[in-house]
């Protein structure tokens, strides 16, 4: 064999290395890409769940001061009710005085007496 020729079969040899490594660096590439993808997904699933927990927490809260402030508005509104009782209560009674008080004046007043009153 010439000089010429062996170095063209050597040089298709150093090809085909060239061309293998080239392939390999590729297909890093497309696996380095696909890993990037996938932590790419995984990121956006994680940051999803995150807020899904997040929401889930601030509705819990949520209900929980609604709950207290339905308690304290209940709370409110029965004392209010034992105050607006006790009034009822109260202009009842002095309904009932007074009826009572002028039916013992129309009686004294029949019998020409009358209540003591000091007059000032």
């Amino acid at each position: 064999m010439s000089e010429a020729t062996s170095y063209r079969i050597e040089a298709m040899g150093e090809r085909k290395g060239l061309l293998k490594a080239l392939q390999r660096q590729q297909e890093r590439i497309k696996y380095d890409e696909v890993m990037a993808e996938r932590e790419g997904i995984l990121k956006h699933e994680e940051d999803v769940n995150q807020k899904a927990v997040w929401n889930e927490n601030l509705e819990e809260a949520s209900h929980r001061r609604r709950l207290r402030d339905n308690i304290d508005l209940m709370t409110t509104e029965t004392k209010l009710y034992g105050k607006a009782l006790v009034e009822v209560r109260r202009a009842a009674l002095r309904q009932l005085l007074q009826r009572d008080s002028d039916c013992y004046e129309k009686e004294l007043h029949a019998q020409g007496k009358t209540f003591y009153s000091k007059r000032t």
